[in-house]
This record gives C-alpha cells, sequence and structure tokens, in this order.
C-alpha cells in the first residue's frame, strides 16, 4: 500500500535550500521523528537456567509504520539484567556491535529500498541464555540516530519449580458427595516434567473422603492419564502417566469428587498435592456448608390486627447452603398461624377467588394449601448445579384479637423447621380499664371503673370502611358484655387525648338486632359512631358504667368486648370465621351477702387506735387537722363504712383508689380536685394526699359520697361514722 512521501525527506530538501548547511555538519537523520510499530510475537514461560542456545522460542519484530527504514541507520537492543545474547542471526538487519546484553544494529538489504510502502520488517531471534535473572523478563528498544520507535517489550516470565496449582471456581458442597472445583495444574517450562511415568498423591482433611477423580490433559500432556488409581479416606495415590514426543507446556485437568464426613465443620476444603514430577502445592477446591436452608424475611411489617384493608405484603426467600441440599421429588413447607391468612381477590361474601402471591425468582412455583395459611414448593427431582432459591411474595391479614411478633415455619426435603418473624401486629385500640371492678350476682346499677380504649396508631379507628361492590359503611365502635351483664344508664364517651373525633348524640345502649354488621354473640351493646380519623393516636374515655347481673352469672372473670367496623373490617371477620369481638377482662363477679351490714366506727386525732363498731384496732397512720379540715386515711374509712377489703382498689399508675359499695364506684385520684361516683365528676375544695403509702381526704367528702353519716366531737377530738 502506497502512503504519502516520507516527512524528513521533505524537510531535508527544504533546510538545505534555505540555509545551505553541509550534511555532515548537522545528521538530519538524528532529528527525525520515530516511526515504527515493535512487538514480541509470544511471550513464553522459561526456568532460571533457561538457554536457547540457537533454537529461540520467540521474536522481537520492527515494522515500517509511516517512513522507511533509511540506510545507515542505527538502533539498539538491549535485555534485562540476569540475561545475556547467544548467536542471534537478524532478519534485513546487520549487527553492528554486540556485548554481553547490548546489540547496536542498522536496518539492511531490501528494507532500506525507499519504496514508500512501510511494510518492511526487521526480526530479531531472542536467542537468549539466563543468567540470574528473575520474574517477568522485558527487551528494551532504543532509536539511537533512527527512526524507529523506543519501547520495551515482555517476552518471557520465569517460572519456579516443576509446576504451579490453580483452581479457577471454589465449589460449594453440603453432606452429599459432590465434585469440587477443577484443579488446573500447569507445566512450569515446557519440558519440565519428564514425559512417561510418574507417581502423585492427592491429600484431603481428615473431615473429608475421596470418592473419584478425573483428569484430562493438553498442550504438552495430551492424553495423559492416571492408573492404578488407591483411595484410603482422605488420601488418594496414583500412577501418572504423560505420552512422549508433545515437548510444548503442559496442562492438566483434575475433577475432585468428594464428600464430608459426620465431624465436617464448615468452611473451606484444600487439596494438598505431591508427585515425583509436579511441585507440591495447596489449593481450595470447595467450601462446605452444612445441609440447611437460609431464610429471609425483606422488610418485617406492622400490620393492624382485625384490618382487612391493612394486609401487608411478606417477601421470603429460602435458600439451600448448598446444591441439592434440599432432597429432590419432597416438599419444603411455609406455615404461618392460624391466626394468619394469605389473601387476594375478595367476593363481597368474603370468600377468597384467587391469592395474590408472587413467585418471581423463585426456582419452583408453590402451592397454597385450602386453609390459606401455607405455601408448599414441590423440589424437582433432578439434581441442581447451583443453589435453588424459593421466593414467594404474599398478602397477608391478622386475625381479630391477634398481637404480637408473628412467626412462620419452615420444613421439608431435608431442612430442619426453622422459625422466622415475618411480621409484628398491633391491635387498632389497647384497652385499659382505670381499676378491676368488682360486681355482685343478682344485683342492678352496680358502676365500674372507667374504660379507656388508646390509638395504637393515627387512622386506626376508621371512619367508614370499603365494602367493595357493597359500597362503604360508616365507622363505629361496639362494646358489649356477655349474656346476663346489661347497661342499666347510658355511659359517657369522649376523647381524651389526639383529635379523633367521635359523632355528638351517636352515644347509645342498642340491641343486636338493630344492627347491621355485628358480633353474634351481642345482646346488647355501647355503639358510638366517628365522625372524623386522627393525625395523632387518640385515647377514648368511658365513664359512668354501671351495669346488671342477673342471678345465674357465674362467679369469676367478666370480660367485655370491642368490636364494630372502626376497628375490625368484616372482611376479615369473615375471613376468618369470627363470631365475636376482642375481649378485655373488666371484673371479677362476686356473691354478694343476704342482707347488707350496718357499721359504724371512730377515729380520734393523733391517734392511730380507731373503732370497727365495739372492736377497738390499730392502723398504720393517724388522721391529723390541716387547714381546719380533718383528714382520715380512705383505706380505713372504708373499712368502717362495711366495703370489703376486695372491693379497695388502688391503681399505683392512675395514683387512684376505687371504693366499690353496692351499685355505687368512688373514685378518688391524688392530686384531683374532684371525686367521681358512678362516672359523675363531684368537685371538692381539697386534693386528696398521698401519706405514708395511704390516701388521706377530709371526712366530710368521703361520707358525701358514701352515703354515710358524720359526728364530730371536737372536745374528745373524735370523728364518728354511722
Amino acid at each position: 500500500m502506497k502512503r504519502k512521501k516520507k516527512l524528513y525527506k521533505v524537510i531535508q530538501g527544504s533546510a538545505v535550500i534555505m540555509i545551505a548547511v553541509p550534511l555532515a555538519a548537522t545528521p538530519w537523520a538524528s532529528v527525525a521523528s520515530a516511526n515504527s510499530k515493535n512487538y514480541v510475537d509470544r511471550t513464553i514461560s522459561i526456568s532460571s537456567n533457561y538457554n536457547a542456545a540457537g533454537n529461540p522460542e520467540t521474536n522481537l519484530y520492527i515494522t515500517e509504520d509511516d517512513v522507511d527504514f533509511t540506510t545507515g541507520d542505527t538502533f539498539r537492543i538491549t535485555l534485562p539484567q540476569g540475561v545475556e545474547w547467544n548467536n542471534p542471526i537478524p532478519s534485513n538487519a546487520t549487527i553492528i556491535n554486540k556485548m554481553d546484553r547490548v546489540l547496536e544494529l542498522a536496518p539492511t538489504g531490501s528494507v532500506v529500498n525507499n519504496d514508500n510502502d512501510q511494510a518492511d520488517k526487521i526480526q530479531i531471534p531472542l536467542d537468549v541464555k539466563v543468567n540470574g535473572a528473575t520474574g517477568e523478563l522485558k527487551v528494551k528498544v532504543e532509536p539511537m540516530d533512527s527512526t524507529i520507535s523506543g519501547g520495551e517489550y515482555t517476552f518471557a516470565v520465569i517460572q519456579t519449580g516443576q509446576t504451579t496449582a490453580v483452581v479457577d471456581e471454589v465449589k460449594s458442597i453440603g453432606n452429599s458427595e459432590a465434585d469440587g472445583g477443577v484443579i488446573r495444574i500447569e507445566e512450569a517450562v515446557a519440558g519440565k516434567v519428564k514425559r512417561g511415568t510418574s507417581s502423585v498423591k492427592l491429600q484431603l482433611p481428615s473431615q473429608f473422603e475421596w470418592k473419584n477423580i478425573s483428569l484430562k490433559g493438553s498442550g504438552g500432556f495430551n492424553g495423559a492419564s492416571l492408573s492404578n488409581v488407591v483411595i484410603n479416606g482422605n488420601t488418594l495415590t496414583a500412577t501418572l502417566n504423560i505420552p512422549s514426543g508433545d515437548k510444548t507446556r503442559g496442562f492438566l485437568y483434575l475433577t475432585p469428587r468428594i464428600k464430608a464426613k459426620s465431624d465436617a465443620k464448615p468452611g473451606d476444603v484444600l487439596v494438598s498435592i505431591f508427585g515425583t514430577e509436579l511441585s507440591d502445592a495447596e489449593v481450595v477446591v470447595a467450601k462446605y456448608q452444612e445441609w440447611g436452608a437460609t431464610i429471609k424475611v425483606e422488610q418485617v411489617n406492622q400490620i393492624l390486627s382485625s384490618k382487612f384493608d391493612d394486609k401487608k405484603v411478606v417477601k421470603m426467600t429460602i435458600e439451600e447452603t448448598a446444591p441439592n441440599a434440599f432432597i429432590g421429588g419432597r416438599e419444603v413447607e411455609v406455615e404461618f398461624p392460624s391466626s394468619v391468612k394469605i389473601v387476594g381477590t375478595m367476593l363481597p361474601n368474603g370468600n377468597i377467588v384467587r391469592h395474590t402471591i408472587n413467585y418471581s425468582g423463585s426456582d419452583v412455583n408453590g402451592t397454597v394449601n385450602s386453609d390459606s395459611n401455607k405455601v408448599s414448593f414441590k423440589i424437582p427431582a433432578t439434581a441442581s448445579s447451583s443453589k435453588r432459591k424459593l421466593v414467594f411474595e404474599a398478602a397477608i391479614a391478622v386475625k381479630t384479637g391477634t398481637f404480637g411478633e408473628i412467626q412462620a415455619t419452615v420444613e421439608g426435603a431435608g431442612i430442619g423447621k426453622q422459625s422466622i418473624l415475618v411480621s409484628k401486629v398491633v391491635p387498632p385500640v389497647v384497652p385499659k380499664q382505670a381499676a378491676e371492678g368488682k360486681l355482685g350476682i343478682g344485683s342492678q346499677g352496680q358502676g365500674i371503673p372507667d374504660i379507656f380504649l388508646a390509638e395504637t396508631m393515627p387512622r386506626a379507628v376508621k371512619q367508614s370502611v370499603d365494602l367493595g361492590s357493597l359500597g362503604r359503611s360508616e365507622g363505629y365502635v361496639l362494646v358489649y358484655f356477655p349474656k346476663g351483664v346489661t347497661f342499666t344508664t347510658t355511659p359517657k364517651v369522649e376523647v381524651m387525648e389526639g383529635d379523633l373525633r367521635i359523632e355528638p348524640g351517636s352515644v347509645q345502649i342498642v340491641k343486636a338486632e338493630g344492627i347491621t354488621i355485628k358480633p353474634e354473640d351481642m345482646e346488647e351493646a355501647l355503639k358510638f359512631d366517628i365522625k372524623g380519623e386522627s393525625t395523632k393516636p387518640s385515647k377514648i374515655r368511658i365513664s359512668g358504667i354501671t351495669l346488671g347481673l342477673d342471678r345465674n352469672l357465674p362467679e369469676g372473670t367478666v370480660e367485655a368486648k370491642i368490636a364494630g367496623t372502626a376497628l375490625s373490617h368484616p372482611f376479615n371477620s369473615k375471613v376468618f370465621n369470627i363470631t365475636s369481638g376482642s375481649s378485655f377482662k373488666v371484673a371479677n363477679v362476686i356473691t354478694p351477702a343476704p342482707n347488707e351490714v350496718k357499721t359504724s366506727g371512730s377515729f380520734v386525732i393523733g391517734s392511730t387506735a380507731y373503732r370497727v363498731g365495739d372492736v377497738e384496732k390499730k392502723m398504720d397512720i393517724a388522721p391529723y387537722i390541716k387547714n381546719n379540715r380533718t383528714y382520715l386515711p380512705v383505706r380505713y374509712v372504708a373499712e368502717v363504712l362495711g366495703i370489703d377489703e376486695n372491693n379497695i382498689i388502688w391503681d399505683k399508675n392512675l395514683q387512684m383508689v376505687s371504693l366499690l359499695k353496692g351499685n355505687k364506684v368512688v373514685q378518688i385520684t391524688i392530686g384531683k380536685k374532684r371525686i367521681v361516683v358512678n362516672g359523675t365528676s363531684i368537685p371538692i375544695d381539697v386534693v386528696p394526699e398521698f401519706k405514708n403509702d395511704r390516701v388521706m381526704l377530709p371526712i366530710t367528702h368521703i361520707s358525701q359520697a358514701l352515703g354515710s353519716q358524720v359526728r364530730w366531737d371536737a372536745k374528745k377530738q373524735t370523728v364518728y361514722i354511722e
């Protein structure tokens, strides 16, 4: 291919005309640009005592690029330290000067014909011998007075030992026998390993054993084989057979088949290599992992119990710890508690049409059981070379009354049972009573302490709920008691904290037949409607609760239940076949004495002695006068008034004492200028005090609350109660 004329020729001609300087004085070749392409045709692996001895395996080539080689050009080729020239015979160049490491040459012959084709090439055989060099060997080209480009070019790498061993891919294995990573054994230098037969020994750690080994040779080891293979636990010995005749560099590829023993520990599996012709080496062929699976949940969501419209997605990944840890043909099962359902498309009657479940990224698709709380994956019978993943993404709903951590279990196909946290469930509201009430069988108008309903998060109590094709249902709350317990008055319902809004005038006692969506075990209930949802958690107070109990009610605990569309979505109830609300304890039912016992007593200011009827007793605190008011311990006054010890209830958190007598509930709170009687707040002119672990209050207010008569004898400093 013809190109432009040589640049330096053009410049030279012009220079002579302009400055007329003799050529001998200014050698124009010294200012010419360097214009050649240099390369080494191959990089060879050699030993530390290598000697080409007239048969070099690699060559340095210098090829014209933009400028033709020129007669008289001189360039230098230098070997690295520890390498010397033998007798190189270059093509298209003449050796002008030769030293131990240096050749100075000039292009000759047809390559200096100035034919402008830039295709001529100089070949310099790298006929060298090594004399103390190590590592990578580079030959250096220096232009000197030529148009040749300079540079350094790697032509050899000195290898130590007979062979090197590497494993390109470390395999993961489990308890069953499996192939480890392929061991590649490379001859360090061509001809370094003697062709013919030699012995080889391969050793595993004591916790592993050999099952088999296969061999393939290439290059100078093409056709290699193993014979006389003897396996003795973790040791394998054999005869290595390498055909003679091929002296190029050889390669062996060994595939180990191994098995872990029962005492094997997770970690790297090494193979130690020994041989008469192979260099000793140690390589990692596998990573051992005990049979099992790693289970991950992408995100643990918080879910509102009973809220079908608050269902959240669970994404779980189950991955083998090693290939074929799952036993083929068997099932891996993921099971949720019975209080959890995998949900999907829902008909208005609450029936599930189709589960919404995604298996993207899973090696196997699962199936959901009829109870909608279990996913089963059938493991294929065919073995897998990689670890299988079982992945599913499903929306779940949680049964009314369920709260706390939800754990799923995973087991099957040879995998031991494991549990994993999938969600945390909170109820829409947490009910709490100011104190535990006491109720007598067969009595009407009996008061119990206030009930509080505390929202767990904003908008947990709904103003309305979506019923799909059935439209929407307004949100309301129901509070009801078991059969035999009825409301004798309509309590007061108010929002004490937060911005939740209750519909004014909606608070009422309703019969079951008047409610469209209702629990099946409800006879009557306190009902109130929600007018507006909260933006911060709110607290509802229900006070002034008076109840009637029939004579057939058994002794024991009385529980109230909360329900209603504001707290529990109707579809949730249908999914779980729920027929009642979420329950909480409010009182203990006792059998009252047949007749009320009339009592009387007296207290002396400054004395710990007091009288109940004709019996003198001792107190742990004495009455006192403060600001002309007589303060008595409420606990002992209640005893004088005939209130049973079990009906005197102290709430440390609320700093409140509750007194239950007949159909009255009296609540006295430390620091508050009021007494609450059956939910009605009565102002008082002083605050109750807490002294020596006793609630102290002027006797006037106690007698007013409980309907007793009080007489004061100033001379004797004594209070009489009748």
